[in-house]
């Protein structure tokens, strides 16, 4: 889809027309895929993006040779060509809920456009003008690839997804093949069209991973959806135990705080009140306390019942107290149709030495228990 070549050529060999058909016949598969991927359901509208891409590059590497010699037409052809690189960009952005065009986009297009008739319109025709036109061309189409392929390793490293990462050093694998071009028309005799056989040729290797990357990053996000949903807890949407074990190893390290928590009178709360009642006092303290502990940048989670537990990095310390104040005045806030309840809170930190928080968290525990010893409603470090 995205070789993002030239396909024009004064001189063109039989290899050059073999590896565009090969370019143009996986495009097409791919755009196939894309359209029907969610055939009877309402198509996501990323697949939308991608399978006008696939399409319309095919579309170019074959349009390409019927307007072979007309300056405009050749020059609208790459604008196409750096177009296909954009909807894979806008389809990215729709994936990620945000709007997926941006006026910026229109830049790489026009100036794809703009590199291959100004020097001839400035120039006029020549070989040195022709020399500089091939130039132009490749550093355009260049670009417009090198935008794609870093927005798709950029978003790959910030969303921790594989196969964005994946699409986008397929992309940026493009630009060696470009980097190559410009040599070949420096230093080689006038007659191949560089732009339309090197391109073409790593389109070979890297068209299909980079449709096979863009396929699977919804993928990728459903499977995540499914793993964080197993370390979720049902009711409350904080972490389980399991998740809140594996989130809270970033924040291991001596001078952390681990807050235990635990709702007081809780068993008075589900015989007087009802277990509806119960599970509504349970969302309300994961609200509440989640809500400030992620302050903090710590993590928050459920052990079970009416156990609660949360992490502050050490850097926050100091606002330890704070927060867990904060937590006890929160929860003083009743809200309305509900039963009045409080909690009890036990505090320690995280010791020199200590490779996990467990012991920490036992000391909180007994933190905890003392607090209950002193008469509930309260915390104890």
């Amino acid at each position: 889809m995205h070789a993002r070549v030239a396909g024009f050529s004064m001189f063109h060999t039989p290899d050059t027309a073999t590896l565009r058909l090969c370019s143009v016949l996986a495009s097409t598969a791919f755009g196939l895929v894309f359209a029907l991927v969610r055939f009877g359901r309402p198509i996501e509208r990323q697949f939308i993006h991608w399978s006008a891409s696939a399409f319309l590059y095919a579309a170019v590497l074959i349009g390409f040779e019927a307007v072979r010699g007309n300056l405009l037409l050749i020059g609208l052809m790459l604008g196409a060509l750096a177009a296909t690189n954009m909807l894979i960009v806008s389809g990215l952005r729709a994936f990620d809920g945000k709007r997926p065009f941006r006026a910026w986009m229109l830049a790489p297009v026009a100036g794809c456009v703009a590199a291959h008739v100004l020097p001839t319109l400035i120039g006029g025709p020549g070989p040195m003008t022709s020399a500089w036109t091939h130039a132009a061309d490749t550093i355009g189409v260049a670009i417009s690839a090198g935008i794609t392929g870093g927005v798709l390793w950029a978003s790959g490293r910030r969303e921790k997804s594989r196969a964005r990462a994946i699409a986008g050093f397929a992309m940026l694998g493009y630009l060696p093949g470009y980097a190559i071009t410009l040599a070949a028309y420096a230093w080689s005799a006038p007659g191949i069209n560089y732009l339309a056989l090197i391109p073409t040729l790593s389109d070979q290797l890297l068209l299909g991973v980079l449709n096979l990357g863009l396929l699977a990053i919804p993928a990728e996000r459903a499977q995540q959806r499914l793993r964080d949903a197993a370390r979720r807890d049902p009711l409350t949407g904080v972490w389980n135990r399991a998740g809140f074990e594996r989130h809270a190893r970033r924040l291991i390290e001596p001078g952390a705080v681990l807050l235990a928590i635990d709702i007081d009178h809780f068993k008075q709360i589900n015989d007087l009140h009802g277990h509806l009642a119960g599970d509504n006092v349970l969302t309300e303290l994961a609200r509440r306390a989640g809500a400030e502990v992620a302050l903090l940048g710590g993590e928050f989670g459920r052990l079970g019942g009416d156990e609660f537990v949360a992490i502050l990095p050490a850097s926050r310390a100091a606002n330890a107290q704070a927060c867990a104040n904060q937590i006890h005045a929160a929860c003083r806030k009743y809200a309305k149709g509900m039963p009045e309840w409080t909690t009890s809170i036990g505090v320690s930190q995280i010791g020199a030495n200590e490779p996990g928080f467990q012991d920490a968290l036992q000391r909180a525990d007994v933190a905890l228990y003392r607090a209950k010893l002193a008469g509930r409603n309260t915390l104890t470090a």
